[in-house]
């Protein structure tokens, strides 16, 4: 959610926001914010919204994520239902390159902190789908007592270690082409 515009949003996109518990934070998966994100796309206000001429007008900048129920419930497997991700952003930039920071919470054998991946955007038909593929994978451990609790902004800025060697083919082998291509249901231009 990226808010630069003033127009008022529809009545749909209001409702879905209404029902946010946190319109700055990544929000559980619920059936009603499900229905809501259906609704929502019903009133789709750009055609072929998976083309790069749809999203690249508004694609550029950091984008902050408040409903992915795909998220929601990999963060809850991995944490026992303990812990999540919160927030998760993807930094878009102009030349189709972009990074995602995820802020994890209690991964067991992993804590707390941030797993980032980075890679390319675009489109993968002109029309109505696009395609992410990443290709480097890292964390960043944070404690309590950190004093910099920021994710490491790319792979290279992360210390040499065996981690660092094991997270990125780690990555590599999670990366899957079949969960690297998705519809784009509805795009504006400021969600």
């Amino acid at each position: 959610n990226r808010q630069t515009s003033a127009m008022a949003p529809s009545i749909a996109k209001q409702n879905l926001l209404d029902s946010l518990e946190d319109p700055l934070g990544f929000n559980a998966a619920t059936q009603e914010r499900t229905q809501l994100v259906t609704g929502l796309t019903m009133e789709n206000p750009t055609p072929m919204a998976g083309s790069t001429e749809s999203f690249q007008p508004f694609a550029v900048g950091t984008w902050r994520i408040v409903y992915a129920p795909h998220i929601d419930t990999g963060g809850k497997l991995l944490t026992f239902g303990k812990g999540g991700f919160s927030p998760v952003l993807y930094d878009l930039k102009p030349d189709g390159i972009m990074v995602s920071h995820a802020r994890y919470n209690n991964i067991p054998f992993f804590g707390s902190g941030w797993l980032s991946v980075s890679g390319t955007y675009s489109s993968e038909d002109e029309d109505t789908t696009c395609r992410v593929d990443f290709d480097k994978a890292w964390i960043r451990r944070i404690d309590d007592e950190a004093d910099d609790k920021t994710p490491y902004s790319a792979l290279e800025a992360v210390p040499e270690s065996l981690e660092k060697s094991i997270i990125q083919s780690l990555g590599k082998f999670f990366f899957i082409d079949s969960v690297s291509v998705f519809p784009v249901s509805y795009l504006d231009n400021d969600t």
